[in-house]
């Protein structure tokens, strides 16, 4: 991905909206002054669509020069810069002891003693390397989350062009959640998070090796496979309640970004609902005031796919289908609509018998 363009005086403004203290909540807005939305273009401008390759490792290259002249000292950071400038924070302490909590509560998962081991590797790497930086941890923690997807759906590829097995539904649901998870890069990209090239290095790289790592597995257990994505947004669960906890109020008081309202508010809502293959299609439509409303939904989106791994292990092992909730929950209306063509057939039925 590209790393976004931000102008001077967007920094400015969003420092001066990181600045402001808690206590004052929302304020009224005067004639002239910027609205919700204009509020929000003051982060980093994100797209879908990046710059030509060439063009890219030409960027990233600069970007190089500049990180290494930071460290030596020989360039001063840019203070105004998000996402320091946000102020916002994060204990690993914490996070470990709500995920303690949630696996006294009965909420731990069934792992394989490997996946386990791996997971825990894993989350003290993150620990060491992202500590009291949490939006950067979000977007390296959001890039991998997109790769079990993409193997998922590259390996029911290959089952299907062999012959061996066909799940359509399956992989229609495999890409909402790819494009939920895209969502939250984007939000974690217009907040700053990969500012670093080397944290852009470790995170696409890392990734890289993830993806063939999970298509071996998925070959030889698509319900291990499985099993360690559910572990991994589990733990996402627990870090975003832990983040929402400790910035409560200076969440509140920062406005959401573009890309996040345009997701749940404003944008075609179809692969929203799709991958919550536990609900009803339109049955969640969550606010996008804040940057805490923000977050939360962040975290309820991974709830979501907490439950959509589960179900998944569940087809794998005793093969109750997994399917989209807009095929799920919409019985009733193939019913009526079948209904409404017998009706009409009939009546076409019977026209033509008069007219002889």
């Amino acid at each position: 991905a590209p790393q976004p363009f931000v102008t001077t005086q967007q920094l400015v403004a969003l420092h001066s909206l990181a600045e402001r203290e808690p206590k004052e909540g929302p304020k009224q807005k005067k004639k002239g002054e910027p609205t919700q939305e204009q509020d929000g273009e003051k982060y980093i401008e994100v797209a879908y669509e990046g710059e030509p390759a060439a063009a890219n490792f030409i960027r990233q290259g600069k970007t190089i020069i500049e990180q290494g002249l930071e460290i030596t000292g020989l360039k001063k950071r840019d203070p105004l810069r998000p996402p320091n400038c946000l102020k916002l924070t994060l204990s690993n302490e914490a996070v470990k002891e709500t995920e303690r909590k949630r696996i006294e509560a009965g909420g731990g998962v069934d792992a394989h003693p490997v996946s386990l081991f791996l997971y825990d590797v894993g989350c003290a790497l993150l620990d060491e390397l992202f500590d009291e930086r949490p939006i950067q941890r979000f977007w390296f923690l959001e890039t991998i989350a997109r790769i079990p997807y993409f193997s998922y759906v590259s390996m029911l590829h290959l089952y299907e062009s062999f012959g061996w097995w066909r799940a359509v539904e399956l992989r229609k649901v495999h890409i909402a959640e790819d494009w939920n998870e895209l969502h939250h890069l984007l939000i974690m990209e217009s907040l700053g998070g990969n500012s670093l090239w080397s944290d852009r290095f470790l995170g696409y790289h890392v990734a890289f090796a993830y993806y063939w790592i999970l298509i071996v597995v998925f070959l030889g257990s698509p319900r291990v496979a499985y099993q360690f994505m559910e572990l991994l947004e589990a733990h996402a669960v627990d870090t975003y309640r832990t983040f929402l906890n400790e910035n409560r109020e200076r969440l509140k008081s920062l406005p959401p970004p573009q890309v996040a309202r345009s997701y749940y508010k404003t944008g075609d809502l179809y692969l929203f609902d799709d991958f919550q293959v536990s609900r009803p299609p339109g049955s969640r439509r969550p606010p996008c005031d804040n940057l805490l409303d923000v977050f939360e939904n962040i975290c309820q989106d991974e709830g979501e796919h907490v439950k959509t791994m589960q179900a998944c292990q569940e087809y794998a092992l005793s093969g109750t289908r997994v399917v989209s909730p807009h095929l799920n929950y919409n019985v009733t209306a193939v019913e009526t609509k079948r209904d409404l063509w017998k009706e009409w057939s009939e009546e076409v039925n019977s026209q033509g018998e008069m007219d002889n």
